[in-house]
This record gives structure tokens, C-alpha cells and sequence, in this order.
């Protein structure tokens, strides 16, 4: 979840003395403000906003085009292959919306370390936090994230509505301060509001209408993504990355059995490894994490030289390996486009709209 923290103040903090006095049509319906994007964003701006005591007597409208999911009040057996690691300031945002508990209830994982391995040498990274007590992060599936933040807002956001199923298709901002944006559905609705804020991807109707520099580009990688059923010594709560030669491979701990894939590679290669059957997958995935035909003789002398110094630390132990992965948790395999896209204006000069959203994934 990427969002920014600069536009959300001016957000916050700079229009509320522009919602009285504005334009708008009696035909249409008004909201003071209009968040174009459900999911993990567009959820955590609406909960936001509705337990903001400063926007108590607003109207806030949340379009999601999708079908908004409560979370179940017992998680599934199988878990979700598209999942978040939660940094300590997104899990302070959480407690701060009231959902953190109920995402503890409901599943999460906590990660300790963060252990980065090289796949031409013994070069590894070791990554935790100064104080022990502190996580490095929280895994947690997107949907968890998405519903814990939908539930908040039907249970303690009055003044927020959400319209499920609601596709924009067309988004107008006015240059004038003192004149609304227009919103109009795919079903042929009119919305006006003093505010419209983006959360709506990369394809987004809102950054669009704002007019404003956009760089963007496909890097022709995609991110295999699954469920694997692992076998490791411990608690599992280590994060693990491979540099590998096909990509970096990443493993996220969800529980003492299972960790979650992340394989960033060229799209060929990954419709490749989506074709493998589930055995060969496994195979090829075992193989890329633990080969040792790519090591460099001379780096690793060298390595081991310079780790003799006294000013080194200590380097881990040779028991420290990743997980070794048994099998797939059904056949979670998916594979999702990576691009770069980057709004060089995230708040319009006047603020009228703002955009919230500025992923890298498609």
C-alpha cells in the first residue's frame, strides 16, 4: 500500500474552507468529498476521513468498482496468493482506524528479520529492528486488509457512503476555485463535489482529468505469485530474497508451514513457470533458491578474507537457509504485470482533486 503522506495533509489540512460557497447543480447529487477507488487506499482514505472529527458534518462518497467483501468472521483454509508486508507506521495507521484487532483476529504473521541472499556469492544481508521487541513487519493478505477497512467504515463512518459496482466514466475538474468537479458513472449518474480523490490504479480517470505530467512505462516483468507449503527449522518468521539469474525470488512467512511467493522475472519466463506443472514448478523453484552454479570463486575468497577482519560483524551461521518448499497450497500460481508510473503532481494547485494511489503494479 503506497500513499503519500504530503498530499494526504494538504488534503486534510487545506480545503475545508472551500467547501462552502461553491457552484453546484441541483441535478446532481453533491458530496463534499469523492474517493474514486476502493481497495486498500480508497478504504484507508474513507475510514479516515469518517472518523475524522473535522469531517463530521461532510458527506464523503466512495466509488469502488469492484464488489466490496466484509471480512469473514473465520478466514479461509487456503490463504489469498496476494498479500502485504506491513511496515510499523502502517500498522500505527491501523491502530489509529480501529481495524488492527480485528486483523490480528483474523490472521496475520509477524517477520522478524529480513535475510537477502546473493546468487553469485555468499554476500548476505541481515535486516531487523535496533529494539528486538519491534517487528519488521506484519504479512497480511490484501483482502483481510481491504475488509477490516470496509467493515469500519459501514460500522463507525455514518458519514461516509460507499457505492459498490460503481465505474467512472468520466471525471471533470474544473480550473475555477470556486466551481465543483464532475463525476459521471457508467450507469449515466452525476456526482458533483468540492474534492475528488484518485485511488483508482494506473489507468486512473482522476489523475487524467487533473492534467498533469504523467511518466509511465512497462519494465516487461511480471510477478509470479503463490502459496507454497514450506518445510524450515523454526518459527518461520524470517523474511527471505534471492537474488536469482531468472530474478529476485522473494518468500513471506504466513504462518510455520506456509510463505508466500513473490517472483519477479521477465513476463516470458513467467508464463513459462505458469505452464510447469505444479511438481516441476516446485522443482524449478527449489533449484533457483539453492543452485550455487552462478558463485564467483574469486568474490567469495575475497569475502571470506575481509570477513576475518576485525571490524566486520558476524556473519550468520551456515545453518541459516531458506525454507525448502514442498509443495504449492493448491494451485495458487498467478502472474501480474510490473510497470513504472509516477503523477509528478499529486495535488492540483488549486485542490480540487489530489491522487492518493501511485503503485507499480498493473
Amino acid at each position: 500500500m503506497k500513499t503519500s503522506g504530503r498530499s494526504a495533509s494538504m488534503l486534510l489540512g487545506c480545503r475545508s474552507c472551500h467547501f462552502c460557497g461553491v457552484r453546484h447543480a441541483t441535478t446532481s447529487q453533491f458530496y463534499d468529498t469523492v474517493i474514486v477507488g476502493g481497495g486498500m487506499v480508497g478504504n484507508a482514505m474513507a475510514c479516515a476521513l469518517g472518523l475524522n472529527p473535522q469531517f463530521s458534518s461532510r458527506r464523503i462518497l466512495l466509488l469502488e468498482k469492484g464488489k466490496n467483501t466484509p471480512l469473514p468472521k473465520s478466514p479461509p483454509e487456503q490463504y489469498s496468493n496476494r498479500v502485504s508486508a506491513v511496515g510499523p507506521a502502517a500498522v500505527h495507521l491501523f491502530k489509529n482506524l480501529g481495524v488492527w484487532d480485528r486483523l490480528q483476529a483474523h490472521r496475520v504473521k509477524r517477520v522478524n528479520k529480513l535475510r537477502v541472499l546473493d546468487n553469485c556469492s555468499t554476500a548476505e544481508l541481515e535486516l531487523d529492528q535496533p529494539v528486538k521487541k519491534q517487528e519488521v513487519a506484519y504479512i497480511i493478505e490484501n483482502n483481510a486488509i481491504v475488509g477490516a477497512l470496509y467493515d469500519k467504515i459501514r460500522i463507525s463512518c455514518p458519514t461516509v457512503e460507499i457505492k459498490s459496482e460503481a465505474s467512472v466514466k468520466s471525471c471533470r475538474v474544473s480550473p475555477s476555485l470556486f466551481d465543483v468537479a464532475h463525476i459521471e458513472l457508467e450507469n449515466g449518474e452525476q456526482i458533483e463535489t468540492s474534492l475528488v480523490v484518485g485511488a483508482d490504479g494506473s489507468n486512473s480517470k482522476v489523475r487524467q482529468s487533473m492534467d498533469v505530467n504523467y511518466t509511465a512505462f512497462g519494465y516487461n516483468q511480471s510477478g509470479v505469485v503463490a502459496t507454497l507449503v514450506v518445510e524450515t527449522p523454526g518459527k518461520n518468521d524470517v523474511a527471505w530474497q534471492r537474488f536469482s539469474r531468472a530474478g529476485p525470488i522473494a518468500y513471506l512467512p504466513l504462518t510455520s508451514k506456509l510463505s508466500s511467493l513473490v517472483w519477479t522475472t521477465s513476463t516470458d519466463h513467467a508464463n513459462e513457470l505458469l505452464s510447469l506443472s505444479k511438481e516441476k514448478f516446485v522443482d524449478e523453484l527449489n533449484n533457483s533458491m539453492f543452485t550455487d552454479e552462478d558463485q564467483n570463486d574469486f568474490v567469495n575468497k575475497s569475502l571470506f578474507l575481509f570477513s576475518k577482519m576485525p571490524f566486520t560483524s558476524k556473519r550468520m551461521g551456515a545453518t541459516a537457509l531458506p525454507p525448502h518448499v514442498v509443495a504449492l497450497q493448491g494451485d495458487t500460481r498467478a502472474a501480474f504485470p510490473l510497470g513504472f508510473g509516477h503523477c509528478h503532481s499529486l495535488v492540483l494547485f488549486y485542490f480540487e482533486s489530489a491522487e492518493v494511489d501511485d503503485t507499480s503494479e498493473r
